[in-house]
This record gives structure tokens, sequence and C-alpha cells, in this order.
């Protein structure tokens, strides 16, 4: 499971984020969609995090919100003279009550010991079992839900169309192939 420590809310130039953000981190009383949009973005997470399932926020040592991860979106990449790491963005669904993930963590302890650097990983055999796989686009990204990226159904949905043509002839392609007297 992916673990993140985020700051006491902050302003950032929005010019300068790579998700146009006004600021970054927490503070109480943000709502879940705002703890996820100022947070969910741009980590300079491992390799490993592209198998991970589940991401927790924590701030203070107690866990404010889990995301189940859809995807990772490298949303800042390095230049060749900088030192910094790439940095990705999180996609995913915000979880609440009734959730096994947030009800396990969600206002309890962080699980994991506290470092400077804010991403860690951790084992929840339970609830974290199986891991990421290739998107079925072809670009090459991972996924931990589906086969695809989101959006990256059409994308491959229209690579294939370009490969015979137009809509049309693709569509009449389809129907020598699989006529609609075969059901599906």
């Amino acid at each position: 499971m992916l673990h993140i420590t985020v700051t006491a809310k902050k302003s950032v130039d929005p010019e300068l984020d790579g998700l146009g953000r006004p600021f970054v981190g927490y503070e109480a009383g943000m709502t879940p969609d705002e703890m996820y949009e100022a947070n969910h973005g741009e980590w300079a997470v491992g390799a490993r995090a592209q198998n991970e399932r589940f991401a927790l926020f924590s701030f203070g040592r107690t866990v404010i919100q889990a995301v189940e991860i859809e995807s990772l979106e490298l949303t800042n990449e390095r230049e060749p003279d900088d030192t910094r790491d790439h940095r990705y963005t999180i996609h995913g669904k915000i979880l609440s009550n009734g959730h096994p993930v947030f009800d396990k963590y969600v206002g309890k302890p962080t699980p994991v010991s506290v470092a400077r650097n804010p991403v860690r990983y951790f084992n929840d055999e339970e609830l974290d079992g199986g891991s990421g796989a290739l998107c079925r686009c072809g670009c090459e990204g991972w996924t931990t839900r589906g086969d695809f990226i989101p959006g990256h159904d059409q994308r491959a949905i229209h690579e294939r169309i370009a490969r015979i043509g137009t809509v049309a002839e693709f569509l009449d392609w389809m129907d020598v192939v699989r006529p609609a007297s075969l059901k599906a």
C-alpha cells in the first residue's frame, strides 16, 4: 500500500504546479474532494507504486484519506540536468465509510513510522493483495484497476479503427468478421 504524508495547507504558484493548483496540503474542515485535489499529485514514487492498489494520505500522524488507485500519470518529467525525480499524479476513487481500507485506516494513527521522505510503502496482505498491469491500449502505462488507464479504452478503439482506415471501413470489416446475426 502506498502511504503519503502531506504538509499543512500552503499556497503554491498555479503556473509552476503541474496540476495548476493554488494550494497543496491539508487543513481541518477540508472536504474529501478538496483533500484529493490538493494532494493527489505530484509525487516522486518509485516503480513499486505501479503495483499498489490503494494510497493513504496522512497528516500529523493520522490517516486523513484513502484512495483506490486507478492509474499513475507522469505529470512532471525530470529534465536531464535536474536532480529531482519524475513526479506522478495518483488518479483514483476516494474511499468512504463502508470500504474496508477506509474503515481500517482513516481517522486512525498512520501505519508507518515517521520519515523524511513523505512517500512510504507498507504491506497489508488482507486488503492490498494483487498488482497492477499494463494498460491494454499499448501505451506501456500501468493501471491497478481494470484493463485501461481512464480514457485509454477510447484511445485503443480509435487506434484500431485507424488501422483499418475510416470508421465506415471499420464497420464494414467488423460486419464481415462478426456479423450482426452472431450473438456476442
